[in-house]
């Protein structure tokens, strides 16, 4: 709807125009872009609250220029380095305004992408750092295996009114579903986290459940 590259591209997000860096290492053959807040230079960091907006002006101008270039090379070049693809047929409505009349998608962004991201790191199983081993922020095996069974006998406690039985997620995440995810992050997460060796990772889901729950 909004002829957006997408959040696979050097400019993913919808609603600023944070640009996307690629993590460079040996034998590293994801070639993912990741928008991480802190860069090392000669990346540009930048503040969670002063990040630079998208506004309806920029991002019709910015697909405007995009369907005005004269090879449909230079078109898919311009539109790497904006984001944008074209002007959307709903930019004919004068009562939407790109890009805040499109909520985020918050199922895709937040339950199937953040909180999987953050279990793969936490259990060292993030595919680009597999081989950095022993990170202060890993969960040790058994800590998340006692996290997984606890998960699983919560089910038994837990009223079907707020949603499905979650199942062992130390065995059973390829079977999670995002409501699975939501369940977990809300309701169990923010007391079996606490076995973080170091408070500061324990401390940091929780300045993130806090904002879920605010913007829920």
């Amino acid at each position: 709807l909004m002829k957006m590259k997408g959040h696979n591209g050097k400019f993913p997000c919808r609603s600023c125009n944070i640009k996307g860096v690629r993590i460079i290492a040996k034998g590293n053959k994801n070639n993912t872009y990741y928008v991480p807040l802190s860069r090392d230079p000669p990346h540009t960091s930048h503040m969670a609250t002063a990040l630079p907006l998208r506004t309806h002006d920029q991002f019709l101008a910015n697909a405007h220029h995009v369907e005005t270039a004269p090879t449909p090379t230079e078109a898919d070049t311009r539109a790497k380095e904006c984001g944008i693809k074209g002007t959307p047929v709903l930019a004919a409505l004068s009562s939407l305004e790109f890009p805040t009349s499109f909520p985020i998608d918050f199922m895709h962004l937040i339950w199937e992408n953040v909180i999987k991201c953050l279990i793969l790191l936490w259990t060292g199983k993030f595919s680009a750092l597999k081989n950095e081993n022993d990170q202060p922020y890993h969960l040790s095996k058994t800590v998340w295996e006692a996290i997984g069974e606890a998960t699983a006998a919560a089910g038994s406690t837990i009223p079907s009114a707020f949603g499905c039985r979650v199942p062992n997620i130390a065995k059973s995440q390829s079977d999670f579903s995002a409501e699975a995810y939501s369940i977990w992050t809300l309701f169990l997460a923010p007391v079996l986290l606490q076995k973080f060796l170091k408070k500061s990772y324990y401390d940091h889901f929780v300045a993130l459940y806090i904002q879920m729950q605010e913007d829920l």
